[in-house]
This record gives C-alpha cells, structure tokens and sequence, in this order.
C-alpha cells in the first residue's frame, strides 16, 4: 500500500479488521526505506518502529533528534508527531506497529533464539522472523517461520505455551484490548 505522504510504499502483514477499512486498531507492516525524508501521520496512534535491514537510521521527533536506531531496537514515539528520518548508511528496512492506545496495549520485543525458548501465548500475538530459520511448536502441530515470516496466532480457549526452536532473530508481537 502507498504511504500517505505518497513517498514510498508498505506491505502490511497483519491487522485487526479487515484490509478495506481505515479504521483499524493495530496494524504491523513492513517498510523498505530508500532515502531520508518525512514520515507520513498518524494521528491518534502510537508508532513502534524497528529497523531490521541496513545500517540504521535516526528520527527528528518535532524537530529533536533521536539516538542513532540500530537493528532489532524498538523505538516508540507518538503518530501525531512531525516526524523524519535520517539514513546513516543507504537503505533500510524496518518492521511497524501502529496501534490505538486508548484500545489496546502493545509491545514489541525482539528476542536472540539460539535452541528452544518457551512463549506463553497472549491474547492476540503476531511473530515475526528477522532472520534465521525458527520452528513454532504447540502440542502437536509444528510450523517453519523464514525470513520475514510471520504467524498471528488466536488465542487459546485455555492458557497455553508456545516453543520456538532454532537460531534467528525473532519479534514477539503482543496486544492486549483496553476494557
């Protein structure tokens, strides 16, 4: 899909509505970065964002630099903000979650796995494979998770764990509805 400030353009991996409508609470997507410039606003939303490709970029947040972002760091910062960024070295690619914080509370976490590590379910949850090659596990069924792969799993009718087994980087996506 095109930015809304027509300078680029987004693959979206997961949502909570459906695609045609504007007004979702959470969406995560992907960006390819070419050259420095404004991002687009959003007001309303919280932005988590996360370089997973190239050298790293650091954003101006009103007019106020940020530190350099580097890959796998999350970085929060407010939609309704002037926002822009500055490529340290070419190109990026970075991974986006937008979200309503008045509906949901979200986190982004991004975990080294090198053999098996159990991951409780939450109540809605996206993973995403930076890179590597990861195999999700629960009870019986197995599913292989490449790069820039991703799963959103339901939740389970009763508490449940997930095990993640191999090497990579892996981003655990979890949000919690407001009451």
């Amino acid at each position: 899909m095109p930015w809304r400030n027509g300078l680029g353009t987004t693959l979206e991996i997961a949502r909570d509505t459906p695609a045609s409508s504007a007004d979702f609470g959470w969406r995560l997507s992907l960006a390819d970065v070419a050259q420095s410039g404004a991002f687009s606003p959003f007001a309303g939303l919280t932005r988590i964002i996360s370089v997973i490709e190239g050298a790293g970029m650091r954003l101006h947040i009103d007019g106020v630099p940020t530190q350099a972002l580097a890959r796998w760091k999350p970085y929060v910062f407010s939609g309704a903000a002037q926002v822009s960024c500055e490529l340290l070295d070419g190109p990026i690619r970075d991974l986006n979650l937008i979200y309503r914080a008045d509906r949901y509370r979200a986190e982004l976490d991004w975990v080294s796995v090198d053999g098996a590590l159990p991951l409780a379910y939450a109540e809605a949850q996206v993973l995403f494979c930076g890179e590597g090659s990861l195999k999700v596990r629960h009870e019986q069924e197995r599913i292989c998770l490449g790069p820039l792969d991703a799963l959103r799993s339901a939740p389970p009718p009763m508490p449940s764990e997930l095990t993640i087994q191999g090497t990579g980087q892996l981003c655990v996506i979890r949000l919690h509805t407001l009451a």
